[in-house]
């Protein structure tokens, strides 16, 4: 029946709309000419992804020409093709060919990954550009219900779609195959993929089944045969870059990171035009303790993302972030000088970016700029610095955001954990957990390397700063300044056992005649670290309770 209808489908142009795209008005011209010539009547020409994308907002085109490159800086073919799709701006049915007179090949992998429904190099015949249309349009009228379920996000009517169309036997069996593999990825269902695939019993596997192979081995967990599969696969042309990301993969989970650095690496370098590709690569790069690479794929994801639709001011911090991370790592100096550096250029370059006035997200460039500066100070060691502006930033964020802005909540975590305000950052954490806000794999790995060294350390915390309390309760005061002083190595400007420090030192110094000088020294700094901060209520009243005592101590003796 599928069949049937795939020879029945004929593609006549008279009854198309058709949309070009194409920063070069004559080439414009020319494609006009040759749709019109083909019997097309209504034919809408653009000269960039912005206008096209509103184009399509108007009205749904059965049809859609575009070049790869709309201009530097600006929006390119496939960004275009995959901002259609995820905002439903084209119909299940309409053909998207791409065009382009660039075979470079970190290019064309970056396009084919999109699946565009036609690729055709510059120049081409109007015999030519028509017969991979009647192609791609007898492929599409074939496969719209399924095209559609997918779109609709009826992802299991779809997976019995592709089953019946694999039954019937038609020609486009095998490009189902691919689709229905990746809908039991999307549902978990692997091991019903990997019954799929081996029920496939050619004598001489294809590459592509060989990759699915291994992409559902990896999924399932059985490393080695996903491992001996992908290097396979790597070692031919034919899907090499998918073979290398699995390989790397599979490497990290074997903690083979020196390897798996090296097996990203060669994928990047193949095909660097993919958020995904680039998102493992940071991935991996922090695991290996590789900061620079990390930067560089923060810092591709961020130029990547900046016209597609997955455009965000989060792509931004993370980049100026990974700076900071590495220059947080840099033994050197001079190195770390360097980073600092960069960051704040990267801060300047971009402060009037068009990205931040586009920005629907929660989001203020000030408050991110004294966070950066904050943990600069806290990696110099200004930690008194560092804590006066974290203190204020919160209290800022607070009033004027009813649900914290999720891309600054790694950097005022970081600094939290390392100046010791574990209770803030615990309730921060809570909060981005409850929150609905959407979280991208960088964030989610930052979040989630802050809560396990937060969780390290507070515990060893919480023991010495309670065994303080409870030895200073029973009138042990010395020995509850030394439980204090080990709490505050751990946590060194946490503004709770600030206070219990300050409390346990007037016990201390009210015995003696003469105080002592080095608890006067102690005394003064630890009354600096909260004297003038915004605190919560329950410290506000501690501190006010002792404030004039302490003062007293440290104006008169």
């Amino acid at each position: 029946m599928y069949e049937t209808q795939a020879k029945m489908a004929t593609l006549s142009y008279h009854n198309k709309r058709v949309l070009v795209v194409d920063d070069q008005r004559p080439f414009l011209i020319l494609l006009r000419g040759i749709m019109n010539n083909l019997g097309a009547t209504s034919v809408v020409v653009v000269q960039n992804g912005e206008s096209a994308v509103a184009a399509c907002r108007q009205e749904k085109f059965d049809i859609i020409i575009s070049d790869l490159h709309l201009g530097s800086d600006k929006k390119n073919g496939y960004q275009l093709l995959e901002e259609l799709r995820v905002r439903k701006l084209i119909k299940s049915t309409t053909i998207y060919m791409m065009v382009s007179a660039d075979s470079d090949r970190p290019m064309v992998l970056g396009s084919i990954e999109k699946q565009p429904d036609g690729y055709i190099i510059k120049p081409f015949s109007q015999s030519q550009l028509h017969s991979r249309l009647s192609r791609a349009y007898h492929k599409r009228h074939t496969l719209k219900d399924v095209y559609q379920k997918v779109m609709d996000g009826e992802n299991v009517a779809a997976i019995e779609e592709c089953r019946k169309l694999i039954r019937s036997g038609n020609r486009y069996s095998k490009y189902c195959l691919s689709i229905l593999l990746d809908l039991l990825w999307r549902e978990n269902r692997n091991e019903e993929a990997l019954q799929l695939l081996n029920s496939i019993s050619d004598a001489k596997p294809l590459p592509w089944v060989n990759i699915a192979l291994a992409r559902t081995h990896l999924y399932l967990g059985n490393i080695p045969d996903a491992m001996l599969l992908a290097s396979r696969v790597a070692a031919q042309k034919l899907y090499a870059v998918e073979g290398l990301d699995i390989m790397a993969q599979c490497r990290v989970k074997r903690n083979e990171l020196d390897d798996a650095l090296k097996t990203i690496q060669a994928a990047l370098n193949i095909a660097p035009f993919s958020l995904t590709r680039q998102f493992l690569g940071c991935e991996i790069a922090r695991l290996a303790g590789d900061f620079e690479l990390a930067k560089n794929c923060c810092q591709a994801i961020l130029e990547q993302s900046k016209k597609s639709v997955h455009r965000s001011v989060t792509h931004l911090c993370n980049y100026v972030r990974s700076i900071l991370d590495a220059a947080e790592q840099a033994e050197d100096k001079k190195l770390r000088n360097r980073y600092h550096q960069e960051a704040m250029l990267v801060l300047q370059r971009n402060r009037n970016d068009e990205l931040l006035s586009r920005t629907r997200e929660s989001f203020d460039y000030n408050i991110f700029e004294d966070l950066v500066g904050a943990r600069i100070n806290l990696i110099d060691g200004k930690l008194l610095e560092a804590k006066r502006t974290l203190n204020a930033t919160q209290f800022e964020l607070r009033s004027r955001f009813e649900e914290y802005p999720m891309a600054l909540a790694p950097d005022s975590l970081t600094l939290m954990t390392d100046l010791g305000e574990f209770e803030d950052a615990n309730r921060l954490l809570s909060e981005l957990k409850s929150s609905n806000l959407p979280v991208d794999p960088n964030l989610q790995y930052l979040i989630g390397n802050i809560e396990r060294r937060q969780t390290e350390v507070r515990e060893n915390y919480n023991k010495h700063n309670r065994a303080g309390i409870s030895q200073y309760a029973e009138g042990q005061y010395e020995a509850a300044y030394q439980s204090f002083l080990q709490a505050q190595e751990l946590a060194p400007m946490n503004t709770g056992v600030a206070l219990n420090l300050l409390q346990c030192l007037l016990k201390l110094m009210e015995k003696m005649t003469k105080p002592d000088q080095q608890l006067l020294m102690k005394c003064r700094q630890t009354y600096r670290m909260v004297d003038g901060m915004r605190l919560p209520e329950s410290h506000q009243s501690k501190f006010d309770s002792i404030k004039e005592n302490v003062k007293s101590y440290l104006e008169h003796r």
